[in-house]
């Protein structure tokens, strides 16, 4: 009987030390195998991040556009038509216009007013993000996108 139970004790332990010698072989990744699928990703990051460039450039871009037709919409509620210079209140440094001159400052662009003398017409314009073309809205109701800058008060194509 001591005999029999000896038998069944060491059958036992070597199917436990087998199977803790299986399962520790397989267990777990190698170092190389980690800094393989680390690359990867990294490679993966990098082209994702290429890929959206021109697609924030675009939506820079449009947030302008948006913040130069709100600023157009502002100046047109400052209208006077009985005074001399109708659009003389338009004013970058306080109100409405000032918050839009910030937002389009945080896109990496200015907002500037082309007032015409003696502000009876103006034009807000932006640069866009290549930094050659702006974007110009005026009193008359142009909007361009062009490389020069406003005269008089009206924007040019």
């Amino acid at each position: 009987m001591y005999k029999m139970v000896e038998f069944i004790y060491v059958k036992i332990m070597s199917i436990n030390n087998k199977k803790n010698s299986v399962v520790s072989a397989i267990s777990g990744f190698t170092l190389i195998e980690m800094l393989v699928v680390i690359a990867i990703i990294g490679i993966l990051s990098a082209a994702v991040l290429v890929a959206l460039g021109p697609s924030r450039n675009k939506a820079k871009d449009s947030r302008i556009v948006s913040d130069l037709q709100q600023a157009r919409a502002i100046a047109e509620t400052l209208y006077n038509p009985a005074s001399a210079s109708p659009y003389g209140s338009i004013n970058l440094t306080t109100g409405q216009l000032k918050t839009i001159a910030d937002d389009i400052l945080t896109q990496n662009s200015t907002l500037q007013v082309n007032p015409a003398s003696p502000s009876t017409a103006y034009a807000f314009y932006a640069f866009l993000s290549d930094g050659t073309t702006y974007y110009c809205v005026d009193s008359s109701g142009n909007v361009f996108t062009t490389i020069k800058v406003p005269a008089s008060g009206v924007c040019q194509n």
